[in-house]
């Protein structure tokens, strides 16, 4: 079973990787050459009857060496590197079945920061696993970040970066890493990839995060994104925009009152209904198909809410101001519920652990959600879970954890970066006049 099982891995290596072939083809080859050769003298035989019967078993021979060479190969390509030295170390502490046999181990990739480890075995648990973490990692030196179940409870996952790994490493932006796709976000790096959103499939996002959790410096990342990306961006800071240096200024509208905020989501909602038209017209279901099939140049609307508690935090407020703000959420639960298809996206920040204000059809209308640093209660109202808190230490700054499970250290973006621009040519796309002041 487990020589079945490392077959398969070799066989899916050479699907992978077509030039892994020329083994086997070589090998085919060979046993082609041989066989004619072998035949050629064997048929030069005095006597006809065994010349024939030689010519017969020497067939049968070298088809048997050929089907036991073929799986060797594909064992051998599937074999990883030091695998054998693993599986002795994981002998040596007696992690093994009732066989005492060592999981084989049919994988070992190796990913920006970590690895990932698949074994093989039919009586070892997860369970077992588990219980042995600690074993596992002082014998192969590494610290294990998940160890998981894969196709069935025989074939295990385990996730793993070196002990001398620092997630506390400042990862700098640069613009090498921006994405050439309509809509990527690139955000960091997890232990084995790089953290990517599109907003052109999930096309609200929710960040939370304590103070000094990295939360404002990764909503930048992604505004810096969206505007090299040429979309048009309204940021919503009621402190007065002191946040954002006059380079920001420059380059989108930053909303500071209540009123003027939602005169734009009122302006946006009209450009909703002037895209619906639009796309009905011309039978496209979404912007982005819009554009290509009309070779137009509508560009996507990022509304950005830097700390959307204080936008719809109605405490203290007087009746006028409470149904502003009433106003306001029902504008915004409608871009959350309809956005997607006409290129008009959601990013919210929060650090205040408020279940009341993100609540209903906003949250319910958002697909990704990070957190960072925070407290239990924090992370249950971001990611409907406390795994934020958990995972992520009282001292980890930029690190986040997504509602997908991914961990991630986000890049960190520094303003002098912002290049200047025309926020009101960049207006001109909208088919609108001026930002809103």
């Amino acid at each position: 079973m487990r020589i079945v099982e490392q077959m398969k891995v070799g066989l899916k290596k050479v699907s992978k990787n077509k030039a892994l072939l020329v083994c086997p083809l070589l090998y085919l080859f060979a046993i082609a050459v041989g066989t004619y050769l072998g035949i050629q003298d064997l048929q030069k035989l005095p006597v006809p009857f065994l010349s024939r019967l030689f010519v017969v078993a020497f067939g049968i021979m070298m088809i048997e060496f050929f089907i036991l060479g073929i799986m060797f190969i594909f064992i051998y390509i599937g074999r990883p590197i030091l695998a054998s030295s693993i599986e002795k170390k994981l002998l040596g502490i007696g992690f093994t079945d009732k066989k005492q046999q060592p999981p084989t181990l049919l994988s070992k990739d190796k990913f920006k920061n970590g690895s990932i480890y698949k074994f093989y075995s039919k009586e070892i648990p997860l369970s077992e696993y588990e219980k042995r973490k600690s074993e596992i990692e002082t014998l192969l030196n590494i610290k294990i970040v998940s160890i998981t179940t894969e196709n069935d409870m025989q074939h295990i996952k385990i996730k793993a970066v070196s002990k001398f790994f620092n997630r506390n490493k400042m990862l700098l932006w640069d613009n090498k890493y921006l994405s050439n796709k309509d809509f990527e976000l690139v955000l960091g790096e997890t232990d084995f990839n790089t953290e990517i959103v599109d907003i052109s499939s999930t096309p609200h996002i929710l960040i939370g995060g304590g103070s000094g959790s990295g939360k404002s410096k990764l909503l930048k990342l992604m505004l810096y994104q969206c505007l090299e990306k040429s979309a048009t961006v309204f940021i919503a800071d009621f402190k007065g925009g002191v946040d954002y240096p006059k380079i920001w200024h420059t380059r989108c509208n930053i909303i500071t009152e209540a009123k003027a905020l939602n005169e734009q989501l009122t302006e946006t909602l009209e450009i909703i209904e002037e895209r619906r038209n639009l796309l009905i017209s011309s039978q496209t279901p979404n912007i982005s198909e819009y554009n290509e099939k009309t070779n137009s140049n509508l560009n996507r609307i990022i509304i950005a809410c830097d700390e959307i508690a204080e936008i719809l935090d109605k405490t203290g407020l007087g009746k006028e101001e409470k149904e502003l703000v009433g106003k306001i959420e029902s504008k915004l639960s409608t871009i959350a519920r309809q956005g997607r298809a006409f290129g008009v996206h959601l990013i919210l920040a929060t650090q205040r652990p408020d279940s009341d204000i993100l609540k209903g059809q906003i949250k319910n209308n958002i697909g990704y959600k990070v957190c960072g640093r925070a407290d239990k209660v924090l992370s249950q109202i971001i990611l409907d879970n406390s795994e934020g808190a958990e995972m992520i230490l009282p001292t980890d700054q930029g690190m986040f954890y997504t509602n997908s499970k991914n961990l991630f250290k986000a890049y960190y973006f520094n303003d002098d970066l912002l290049k200047g621009g025309d926020k009101n040519e960049i207006c001109s796309h909208l088919g609108k006049g001026k930002f809103n002041t």
